[in-house]
């Protein structure tokens, strides 16, 4: 077997494991990093947190990920750090993060510490201002059974004094982090073999990268394309990990994530318009935080943490959320409503800029439940969207907690408002039927109809005529998530969220709940 070369907290190291192993079991065991603890082996409690180090454009990028679902294969030149790795040349074995758990009395019976440590770390690497908010949202999906969180906050809140002056510039601020002893030597050195043009130079000969690149780099590519037929294709894993596949099989996944060109977003301007494009190996914190994306979708920001966690969102696909195909799939509804098409390529071709495509509207992609449009040999390469629409965007979900859950009910709508009329209405319904679903009864309503925000009243009762619409149009079913009864009525009252979020200074709340 062919040796997967990835570094491993301050050197190189050949693993024999298999491409799809997940990183939990390979750290702990092959490895022996024991610090990374084994939990729920479903991303919820954040005990197996890893940073991640890779090579992003022109910089390096360090971020927090679930090693239970993450395959190794997509470690390949990039470097992985765990706790052990975090305190190597360090004064007293504590990193500053360390220290402000122990002074504040935020750790107990120490299991979950390594996972917020390492959480707590991504977040200060994140080019952004500290703050108190953003500290608490990079541990949202790290839990702790002992302390009841006062004293993880407290920290947090050390922190926030202690670092807010860091850099802002990515390179700048791994560096500065270094020097304050919050990360190892090891980034340093992984900075400066990150500049070469390909990480090859650091990496010995004979190192694979997954089915995915493998087959991109072969030589002879008719003969590697039935050998991919077969491949298990992953996106991030966050789903597919949960279901725990053996890789002993000869488990071997084609991952997206490692193919460049899965992973853009850019502008397309073709003869049948402008599209902003989105690779299906895009992560969702990727896509909420993509300067393209938040210019083409004013305040699409705000929706980020209503998706999973943070450790998640690092992980997860915005193409994996789709072929999943749940039917309350958060990033499907809002892509539905922005009328977003899929691009779809051979499978033995994804490698090839080039390669022929075949074009899929979202809502036509799902024919039934967990039954999607994809032919054999074909794999969901990108998602466009149309680009310079001027739109108006929101979404809404209803589930019993806040973060990590998945939704009882989700809706999104889009529309732009032209000579003070409703145009290009789009409204998704997630949870309410078989598959994703577009709320075209409820679009029947609004578009055409006038936007007046100084009326109130007639904004209010066009509320009410979309909002009903859309409830009578559906045939939910009573599952553990919700009856079909409170699913019609969420769909109800989230459509009248919707109008309340776009005309709240008009004081349509008052009119709709006096």
């Amino acid at each position: 077997m062919a040796l997967l070369y990835i570094k491993v907290n301050n050197a190189w190291r050949g693993l024999a494991s298999a491409e799809g192993m997940p990183v939990l079991d390979v750290a702990r065991g092959e490895l022996g990093l024991t610090s990374t603890k084994e939990g729920c082996r479903e991303g919820d409690c954040g005990a197996c947190a890893v940073l991640v180090g890779e090579q992003i454009a022109n910089t390096v990028r360090y971020r927090a990920v679930p090693s239970c679902l993450l395959a190794l294969g997509e470690l390949k030149g990039k470097h992985l750090l765990s706790l052990e790795g975090l305190i190597e040349g360090t004064e007293d074995g504590l990193t500053p993060v360390m220290r402000a758990f122990i002074e504040e009395n935020a750790s107990q019976c120490g299991f979950c510490t390594p996972g917020f440590i390492i959480a707590l770390t991504s977040w200060l690497a994140e080019p952004q201002v500290p703050d108190l908010a953003g500290a608490l949202r990079a541990v949202d999906g790290n839990l702790c059974r002992c302390t009841g969180y006062a004293a993880i906050r407290r920290a947090a809140a050390r922190l926030v004094e202690q670092f807010r002056d860091l850099p802002l510039e990515p390179i700048a601020r791994l560096k500065a982090l270094v020097s304050a002893q919050v990360l190892p030597q090891s980034v340093l050195k992984f900075i400066e073999e990150s500049k070469s043009s390909s990480l090859q130079t650091s990496v010995p000969n004979g190192a694979t990268i997954g089915t995915g690149l493998d087959m991109a780099g072969h030589d002879n590519k008719k003969a590697v394309a039935s050998t991919l037929d077969p491949a298990v294709i992953v996106g991030g894993g966050t789903d597919f990990y949960v279901r725990n596949p053996d890789p002993d099989e000869g488990f071997s996944p084609l991952l997206t994530r490692m193919i460049p060109e899965f992973a853009l977003v850019e502008y397309r301007d073709e003869p049948q318009g402008q599209w902003l494009e989105i690779g299906a190996a895009v992560t969702v914190r990727d896509f909420f935080v993509s300067p393209l994306v938040q210019r083409e979708i004013p305040g699409i920001g705000r929706f980020e943490t209503m998706f999973a966690s943070t450790l998640i969102r690092n992980l997860a696909t915005v193409g994996g959320n789709i072929v999943n195909a749940s039917p309350v799939a958060d990033i499907t509804s809002m892509l539905m409503a922005l009328g977003a098409q899929l691009v779809i390529v051979p499978e033995a071709r994804a490698y090839e800029p080039q390669a022929p495509i075949r074009l899929c509207p979202l809502e036509q992609f799902f024919l039934g439940y967990k039954k999607l449009d994809l032919r054999p040999g074909e794999v969901l390469k990108a998602i466009r969207i149309p680009a310079g629409a001027n739109r108006k965007f929101s979404f809404e979900k209803a589930s019993k907690r806040k973060n990590l859950d998945i939704a009882a009910v989700n809706t999104a709508i889009a529309f732009k408002i032209e000579e003070k009329h409703f145009k290009d209405v789009r409204i998704s319904l997630g949870g309410v039927a078989p598959v994703p679903m577009l709320g075209t009864a409820a679009m029947e309503v609004l578009e055409g109809a006038p936007c007046n925000p100084a009326d109130r009243k007639t904004l209010a009762s066009l509320a009410m005529k979309t909002a009903q619409a859309a409830s009578a149009s559906i045939s939910p079913i009573s599952d553990v998530r919700g009856s079909a009864d409170y699913r019609r009525r969420m769909v109800h009252q989230l459509m009248l969220a919707h109008f309340v979020r776009f005309f709240e200074a008009s004081g349509i709340a008052e009119e709709l709940f006096p």
